[in-house]
């Protein structure tokens, strides 16, 4: 028989031996609370980071914009100028005449003026901030806006440099003692020039019907032609001073600048101002021509509406650079400044840096392929047609793609229309290796193979490979030979398509 265990009986702990426990245990919180600096030392601005400043909003005064009678604004360069409030309207007084100002910027100014805001308080006391205020960009102003009401009553703003590592600046006004900051957006309205309110009718320039541009720039004429498909390829081709297909993306880049090209800050006369400004010398000629043809646009409805537009052409030269982020740009006897970055890829173009290096790529799918070799051929026909939903709109996929029936053919057979598209994808990734020797020709030599691609249109690219050496073919581009590509290139391309 089991007996159940027998409980021992505990003997007290000592006081004794428990102080002595509690105080070991305390040194030793103690040396791990000393140390932890020592062998974890924190990094530099971390253990004791800045406090982060609390940025206080407030609106000082709200006057009524229908009060407005003048806003007179004064650069500390010199430069000054008056606007007219009529009717809730700025006009802009210059050469005695009053003269319409950009709708945006109008709104801007009036909020700006009329609207005394600021997102922080440096000081409500200007005298303790006395021998700072030139550093502040205060002393004097940087801008000085005085505003008038037609109850006689005058406000005047002053504006100030950047306040660092922020987006505003110091700012003042009539209306008490205090320094401010204001947001970014108030100096920059005030610190336009009078000729950079002014509005500019902007050339009704339509990328989709763009067809041909003619560049005059330091490397010499170039004339090329474009196009855009239904499905918004995009090709190029250079017609002068040699005729060669042009890289997709060199094309899309000179479409992409003219469809976001703007005239900006009207800068004058150009027979007045033509050496002035550059035009004795001019960086850049560039004429575009612009079929008719029917686009898109959005109304002011929000509508898509489709409008014809007649053929068109427009002549803009570049003067100079202006500053770091301008050119000067004359256009219908005006000069204005236009963004650099968005006009570079017309100043700067370089005929041999347009040219494609991937030949068969036709930036579409090609209706027909006609592929000779040394060792056979074959033609291979390729057909799309556009899906249509019930409403007659086109399918499309989850990308915004439209929707295909492919059918293709080889040598008259009927082939898998995903076989056929692989062909093409390779086809067009085939790249050049490099450039052929000046001067290189074939001589009588007969070609290695001979690429014939056609588009739906009917438009043939002819492509010729000659042996150049033991590890290269060059090719003729339509009869032009630049480049040449690897021996192996064409057949890695056409995969099992190559003929035995």
């Amino acid at each position: 028989m089991q007996h159940p265990l027998k409980k021992k009986e505990r003997k007290p702990v000592s006081i004794r031996w428990l102080l002595l426990i509690l105080l070991g245990v305390a040194v030793l919180a103690v040396a791990v609370v000393l140390l932890v600096p020592v062998l974890f030392p924190a990094p530099v601005g971390q253990l004791y980071p800045d406090p982060e400043p609390v940025l206080n909003y407030e609106t000082l005064q709200v006057s009524q914009p229908e009060q407005l009678r003048t806003i007179t604004v004064a650069h500390r360069d010199g430069e000054s100028y008056t606007l007219i409030c009529q009717e809730g309207t700025l006009l802009l007084e210059m050469d005695g005449q009053l003269l319409d100002i950009n709708d945006s910027l109008s709104a801007d100014l009036l909020e700006a003026a009329t609207t005394i805001a600021v997102e922080n308080v440096v000081t409500k006391d200007s005298s303790e901030v006395a021998q700072y205020l030139p550093d502040m960009g205060l002393d004097p102003a940087q801008i000085t806006v005085t505003v008038c009401y037609t109850d006689g009553r005058e406000e005047v703003l002053f504006i100030g440099a950047a306040v660092p590592n922020t987006t505003y600046s110091y700012y003042r006004w009539s209306g008490d003692n205090g320094i401010y900051m204001c947001d970014a957006g108030v100096a920059e309205i005030f610190a336009y020039t009078a000729r950079r309110l002014l509005p500019v009718e902007q050339p009704q320039l339509e990328n989709s019907l763009v067809d041909r541009l003619v560049i005059n720039n330091e490397y010499g004429d170039l004339e090329v032609s474009l196009s855009i498909d239904a499905s918004g390829n995009i090709t190029g081709q250079l017609l002068s001073p040699l005729q060669y297909p042009m890289a997709a993306d060199a094309a899309s880049a000179l479409l992409t600048s003219l469809e976001n090209f703007r005239l900006g800050t009207p800068m004058g006369d150009l027979a007045a101002l033509s050496a002035e400004y550059g035009f004795d010398a001019p960086l850049c000629t560039v004429d575009i021509h612009q079929k008719e043809g029917m686009f898109t646009r959005i109304n002011e409805a929000g509508e898509m509406v489709v409008e014809t537009m007649p053929a068109q052409q427009w002549r803009f030269v570049f003067g100079r650079p202006e500053g770091e982020y301008f050119y000067t740009c004359a256009y219908e006897g005006q000069i204005y400044l236009v963004s650099r970055f968005l006009v570079e890829p017309l100043v700067s173009a370089v005929p041999e840096q347009l040219l494609t290096k991937h030949p068969a790529d036709l930036g579409t799918l090609p209706a027909r392929i006609h592929v000779e070799t040394e060792k056979g051929s074959f033609v291979m026909e390729i057909s799309q047609t556009l899906l249509l939903m019930e409403n007659g709109q086109p399918e499309i996929d989850e990308d915004g793609n439209w929707l295909y029936d492919t059918v293709a053919t080889k040598d008259g057979e009927a082939i898998p229309a995903e076989k056929a598209e692989a062909l093409v994808s390779r086809l067009g990734a085939m790249s050049f290796s490099g450039d052929v020797p000046k001067g290189w020709s074939p001589g009588e030599a007969e070609p290695r193979w001979r690429v014939q691609l056609t588009d739906a249109a009917g438009n043939d690219r002819i492509l010729t490979g000659y042996r150049l050496d033991a590890f290269s073919d060059a090719v003729a581009v339509d009869g032009v030979i630049l480049h040449c590509c690897y021996t192996e290139a064409l057949a890695t391309a056409l995969g099992e398509w190559l003929p035995q």
